[in-house]
This record gives structure tokens, sequence and C-alpha cells, in this order.
């Protein structure tokens, strides 16, 4: 089914390994309060919003109790997804799709500084076997890395790509990645993606609403979501769901093939060439020129949660640029172990 919903505000807020200066509301009140004054609408105009947090980065049970009245839910629909960013903007732009609502705020906030991360991560395995061996995800992540034997210096060229071109994070050489600490065998600890702070609002709509603001706006053509089994009932060394999932975005948007513009967002390296691989990509050449990745990515500096919504924030915003050739750009996301969860959203500018 065709989404025909429309991005017309986007706000994002200043990302760091820890915002101490704000609480969950206030960071999540800066990417509102952006994308509602880009949009030029008031927030008591917001019909329903969709969030996107964990209960276990925020330390409580609700993790979108914190937001409801900021995303301009008071009274209204509201709705969270344990996810990536990406597949809340897929929930919203549904909803706008079949007529439930005419304008909407999507929102990703994660304050990752707060929670100790293997005790959050330790969360989603098994609790009667698996959690008793004290297990997180870079103990996964270094299983699969070493299933897939690829190389050092190959995973160390993403991320020291990924940190050159990232606007948040200061640049890192292979050589500093290759010789940072070994934390689970053959990983090293600058292969995984910083803990960070921050938070992303989008504003969208239908088109009826898009034409009566009069702004720039970006059209959500099409979006997929896809969820493989858990980690240890499937291959590690296959990219799971991402061919199946990007196939069927690109089907939904009604594309015969993969643009030019792609955001990829992956937490280890040896996952952003895995999973570029699936979609094309050879070797970490397509993260050095920008091919797969232009931002830096999840690696790059971008918040665990809210890092694909992040990136359908910037695709969208260079396609109001203009700066995009074919007007085209896929954004993706990942949630779960291993990338259990692959979510992909195709956006075009509107014409």
């Amino acid at each position: 089914m065709p989404l025909d919903a429309f991005i017309v505000g986007i706000g994002e807020t200043r990302h760091a390994p820890q915002r101490d200066d704000v609480n969950t509301t206030e960071i999540a009140w800066e990417a509102v309060r952006a994308a509602i004054e880009d949009a030029g609408v008031e927030l008591n105009e917001i019909e329903a919003a969709i969030t996107a947090s964990q209960d276990f980065w925020e330390g409580r049970t609700i993790s979108s109790m914190a937001v409801n009245e900021i995303a301009g839910a008071t009274f209204k629909a509201e709705s969270k997804t344990a996810s990536d960013g990406t597949l809340a903007l897929v929930y919203a732009a549904t909803r706008i799709a079949v007529g439930f609502d005419t304008l909407m705020i999507v929102l990703a906030h994660c304050k990752e500084s707060q929670a100790d991360a293997h005790t959050v991560e330790m969360s989603a395995f098994d609790p009667y076997v698996q959690r008793l061996l004290d297990p997180d995800e870079t103990v996964l992540a270094g299983m699969q890395a070493q299933l897939l034997d690829i190389s050092l210096d190959d995973r160390a060229r993403v991320v020291a790509a990924a940190r050159r071109r990232s606007p948040i994070l200061e640049p890192l050489d292979a050589a500093s990645v290759a010789s940072s600490p070994e934390t689970s065998a053959p990983l090293r600890q600058l292969e995984r993606a910083p803990l960070m702070d921050g938070a992303v609002a989008l504003v969208i709509c239908n088109a009826a609403h898009a034409k009566r603001l009069g702004r720039p706006a970006v059209r959500v053509a099409g979006a997929s979501t896809a969820t493989d089994s858990y980690w240890s009932d499937r291959d590690l060394r296959s990219a799971g769901t991402v061919q199946p999932a990007v196939a069927a975005a690109l089907a939904d948007a009604g594309w015969a093939d993969l643009p030019d513009r792609v955001e990829l967002s992956a937490p280890y390296a040896h996952q952003a060439l895995l999973w570029g691989r699936a979609l094309g990509a050879s070797g970490p050449a397509a993260f050095e020129d920008g091919g797969l990745c232009a931002t830096g990515g999840w690696l790059g500096g971008r918040p665990g949660v809210v890092t694909g919504l992040s990136a359908v924030a910037q695709c969208a915003r260079e396609l109001r640029e203009g700066s995009v050739a074919d007007g085209r750009a896929i954004a993706h996301g990942t949630t779960g172990l291993l990338g259990q969860s692959h979510h992909f959203v195709c956006v075009e500018a509107a014409g």
C-alpha cells in the first residue's frame, strides 16, 4: 500500500556522550520544538504521536511516559515502539495512509549515558539459561565476527570512514581503531558505536495538510520492516532480513532499484560490511566514498534507538535542499540482538 505521507518538519538535538544538562523530557522537547517550528504548526494542532524508546535505557517501565505531553499527545492517541525510530515512522505513516490521522509527531529519544550497557543488553537474553552466562551484545558480536572472518583492517577502515564523515565525533584513523583494546575477540573497543544521548523528531502529515502548510516537504514513498528468528536460531553469517526488507520497501515505493543515497545503520563495523554486502556493496570502499553512509551513521555518533530516524532526517534535509541527484533516498534502522529486525524507509522529493 503506498504510504503517501509527508515529512514537513525536522528537529534533531545535539548528540553527545553525556547530556547531563537535560533530562529525558527536556532532550525530547528540544527535538519536538525544532520540528514543529520547522513545520510551522502549533503543538496543540498535532493529532497523535508515535514515539520510540526503550524501558531499560530509561530505567522505567512505559518509557514514553515522560514525553507524551511534549509530543502533543495529551488526551490524544500515543503509541510507543520499543525499537529503532524508523519503525515508529513506518507506524505513523501507515496511520496517515489509512486516514486515522492527518498531522502527527514521530519522536525517537535515548540517553544511553544513564544506564549500564551490559545490564541493558543482558535483558535481551533468555533468563533461564543465557543470562547465567553474563553475556551482552559485544559478546555475541565477537562470536559473529569470528564466523565471518572479516579482516581487522577492513573493519577498522569502516570505523575510520564513519568518524571522518561524522559531524559529532572527532576523526580517527584505521590504525587507532585497530590498536584499541580488545573486547570480545576478535573485536576492538572502537569497532562498536559509542554510547550517546540524543533525540530526533519529525512532523508528518497527509497531502492536504502538506499543501496547506506550503513548507518544503519530503514524501515517505514506501517502507518495510522484517524480523528474523532469535539470534540462537539463525545463521549469524547471514545478513538475515536485510534483503527481503529492502526489496519490500522498494516495491512499496514503486522503485525499480536502490537510489544513490543510502543511509545504513550498524552498531558494529563487521555488521556494516555484512549488511552492506547484502545491498550490493563490496568492502569498506563503499563506506569510505560515502555511498552507504554519508553521515557516518550509528558508528558516527548517533544514539541507539535514534540512529535510524536520524538517518531519515538527514535524507529529508538533503532532499529538501535538492542536493540528491535523483531525488530519492533510503534510510535503514535495526532493532534487536545482531540485527534481528531491519527497517527501511524510502523518501523522495515531493515535487
